[in-house]
């Protein structure tokens, strides 16, 4: 029965692999912040005491994640989306054995960076998998519910440590690092279960698989001549076929000599994440209590306490994001996101500038719009990125393009994450007004540099970004196509051009059928 699973069932289980895989990420971020202000660790690890290594015991996971990223880009096409998964975890696993079982510190560090290797591999491939295999009036939300775990685990994560720290020894930190390995057994458990993304087994030519894939995922009963499956083959078949047709190199992309702009596309993928970064979250995830404890005067409970609270109500919000994504869309979330993050980080600001004057309250303040800065992040920037980078690229940039955007996450977020202890010491409140500042800039940066993808498959993403279609390198402010979330007419003409395309095209040997790719938005 699990062998055979098809339509809303398979899409459960597909969504449920990849949120396991993607919940190891914000789990390390719930953990870390609790463990760093754990006495036992501080006791087997005084040298944490320094924030600058403080900074690198929390980033060195980030670095080890852009090392996976660069590992998937590279092999990532060849291993295939659950081969490359199941690398990644047994990577994860072993790094993860070496933090819960460490001795000295060294041990810890290394125990980080494998973790983040095999972390990396895992992070930008779920996204992938999940973009290419659901149909695309789903993808959207079946997306953010993958993201969504990331954000679910991290409060686990948070409420775990809380519990762990009233233990007097190395369950404190010890049992926490262990249980890293339950989401990924859970993920390596539901593989079994799920087949290869259709759209990358039809672009190795692995057409039969490709067929039976494609049908087990687009719904229950169907039959591999329905016409459903059949129009979903034909427009991927057709926007594979234009691809290979104007397959150039990488150096011509790099030198814009593209037909599909695919080096434009590549960097709005890591756009997405280098402003999801430099919006400021990892400067709290990674530090939260230790903000609470050092610029609020908080006791080291109730800096735990408000920690559990925060990543509760930041679950809750990012939740709000399956009902909006699709409704609102994604430049409309980012532009929102980045507006109210702004105002959240020049309130915090000022609060913590205020904070030890004689108003006591500008302590309370601070927390509000903290707390105010996760909800607003949470339903936009928490999860808009991840669904905009699997979008974005075409189908033979994705793989790399994923891998580029996800790496520029991690990158940055080691950057944030390494000196984000030193600008809360040297220079306090003016640390947060940095990236108040950001936050204003990526408003317009949205506005005039990044198409909408709603309400479109990835064929018609294609359509857009190439160099017939019209379209300038920016949006300019009447242009309705590029901003509007619902399916504009011209991605149904191009769509019909692709059919034409794909039609007549040779799938199988002599003798079978001969068919050709639609995805059905009103599935």
């Amino acid at each position: 029965m699990w062998g055979n699973l098809e339509g809303y069932a398979l899409e459960v289980v597909l969504t449920a692999a990849n949120s396991a895989g993607q919940a190891w990420y914000g789990y390390d971020q719930g953990i870390i912040s609790g463990i760093l202000i754990s006495s036992d660790f501080i006791n087997q690890f005084p040298q944490t005491k320094d924030p600058d290594i403080q900074g690198i015991t929390a980033s060195c996971f980030s670095l080890g994640n852009l090392a996976g990223c660069l590992l998937a880009a590279l092999f990532g096409d060849r291993l295939g989306r659950k081969n490359t998964l199941r690398c990644g975890a047994v990577i994860s696993t072993i790094g993860a054995i070496l933090q819960f079982a460490a001795v000295n510190f060294g041990m810890l560090i290394l125990g980080r960076v494998i973790n983040g290797v095999g972390n990396g591999m895992e992070d930008y491939t779920v996204g992938v998998y999940q973009a290419e295999s659901v149909r695309g009036v789903r993808r959207g939300k079946l997306s953010v519910i993958v993201v969504l775990h990331n954000v679910i685990f991290y409060m686990i994560g948070s409420w775990l440590t809380l519990g762990t720290s009233f233990a007097d020894n190395g369950i404190q930190w010890r049992l926490p690092l262990a249980l890293q390995l339950v989401p990924c057994a859970a993920m390596v458990s539901f593989l079994m279960f799920v087949p290869e993304s259709p759209r990358w087994l039809l672009m190795h030519d692995r057409f039969e698989e490709g067929h039976e894939a494609l049908r087990r995922y687009l719904g229950k009963g169907l039959s591999l001549d329905d016409e459903v499956v059949m129009k979903e083959l034909m427009s991927i078949r057709g926007a594979i076929e234009i691809e290979r047709q104007s397959q150039i190199s990488f150096k011509e992309v790099i030198l814009r000599r593209d037909r599909s702009a695919h080096l434009r596309r590549l960097l709005l993928g890591c756009g997405t994440q280098f402003m999801q970064q430099f919006g400021g979250i990892n400067a709290l995830n990674y530090y939260f209590p230790t903000i609470l404890e050092q610029n609020l005067g908080m006791t080291e409970f109730m800096a735990r306490v408000l920690t559990g609270c925060n990543a509760t109500s930041y679950v809750i919000s990012s939740a709000l994001a399956f009902w909006m994504i699709e409704r609102i869309g994604r430049r409309s979330l980012m532009m929102g996101g980045a507006g109210l993050q702004f105002l959240a980080y020049v309130m915090v600001a000022i609060a913590v500038a205020l904070l030890h004057t004689a108003e006591k309250q500008w302590g309370a303040v601070a927390i509000t719009f903290l707390f105010f800065y996760y909800a607003a992040f949470g339903c936009t920037w928490g999860m808009v990125p991840w669904v905009y980078q699997s979008e974005v690229n075409s189908l033979a940039m994705r793989t790399r393009g994923a891998a580029a955007a996800t790496a520029t996450n991690w990158l940055f977020g080691f950057v944030c994450t390494q000196f984000t202890p030193t600008g809360i010491k040297n220079i306090g409140y003016r640390f947060y007004i940095i990236f108040a500042c950001f936050n204003l800039i990526f408003v317009f940066v949205v506005y005039f540099l990044y198409p909408e993808t709603a309400q479109r498959t990835l064929e018609d993403v294609d359509a857009y970004f190439d160099k017939d279609s019209g379209h300038k390198w920016y949006i300019p402010i009447g242009d309705k196509v590029g901003k509007q979330s619902t399916r504009p007419a011209e991605a149904l003409e191009a769509e019909q051009a692709r059919i034409a395309t794909a039609s007549g095209m040779k799938m199988y040997a002599a003798g079978k059928n001969t068919t050709t790719h639609v995805e059905e938005l009103n599935a």
